[in-house]
């Protein structure tokens, strides 16, 4: 979690000259189109270089937290309603956005390799709500809870892998993907817009359930330290968002 002033200035360099680079080898592939040369291998390639980055630093990074030591007699607590309201409010947003994110990659997914898939994919009201309290009881525990955000990051990963190679092979979204997400402008942007969110709202989620404060029923107010993480994310996010609108003009 510690963005150093170097690191985030290395980090912005790369965001900014990376998309050029790629560039630079596509223009080059394109030179030879008729035949396999290393620059078509490596403009190939580079697409999954950014999101495997992005997973690679989110399970070191943003996953596995700790928090600063509070003091049990601390009278700066969240308890009783007030607690219950909040638990609820963050469970329940974050399970909905991490059904929602999955789905949208599940249709995609079904409609590229499976034909006549709709019954697969379709939730009614019923089964969401379903399958959000589910996955809200499985955040509450630690190891399910990582392997939920596991579950997340492969989700992007391979989301990021069918955008990527759809737009090099010039094979449009918009008959597989849904029209609500399409239509809403750079599909890259509303895949990181997704994560960007679970991110931030499983950082305030690790907080609240961390130890035991769930149990005791009590989370003491976070400190200023604790609240810096969610810069942390954001910076990074923006980061990526850099260079996926600098790749796509």
């Amino acid at each position: 979690m510690k963005f150093s002033l170097v690191r985030l200035s290395i980090f912005f360099l790369l965001a900014i000259l990376f998309p050029f680079v790629q560039k630079q080898w596509l223009n080059l592939y394109l030179f030879d189109i008729n035949n396999f040369t290393i620059y078509k291998l490596l403009y190939y390639l580079s697409g999954l270089i950014v999101p495997i980055f992005v997973v690679i630093n989110s399970l070191n990074n943003f996953t596995y937290y700790k928090f600063s030591y509070h003091n049990k007699t601390s009278n700066n607590d969240i308890y009783g309603k007030l607690l219950f309201l909040v638990t609820f409010i963050f469970s329940t947003t974050l399970s909905f956005l991490i059904l929602i994110y999955i789905l949208i990659n599940l249709k995609i997914f079904l409609n590229l390799f499976i034909s006549n898939n709709e019954y697969l994919v379709q939730f009614d009201i019923g089964k969401q709500i379903l399958f959000v309290a589910i996955i809200s009881t499985f955040l509450i525990f630690e190891k399910t809870k990582n392997f939920i955000k596991k579950i997340i990051l492969t989700n992007f990963l391979i989301f990021s892998t069918i955008i990527w190679y759809s737009q090099i092979n010039n094979s449009l979204l918009i008959d597989i993907a849904p029209s609500y997400i399409y239509k809403s402008g750079n599909i890259n942007l509303i895949n990181l817009a997704f994560l960007l969110a679970i991110e931030q709202f499983f950082y305030l989620w690790s907080y609240i359930s961390c130890n035991s404060n769930l149990s005791d029923w009590k989370v003491p107010v976070p400190y200023k330290n604790e609240i810096k993480p969610i810069l942390n994310i954001l910076m990074f996010y923006l980061l990526i968002v850099i260079y996926y609108s600098i790749l796509l003009k």
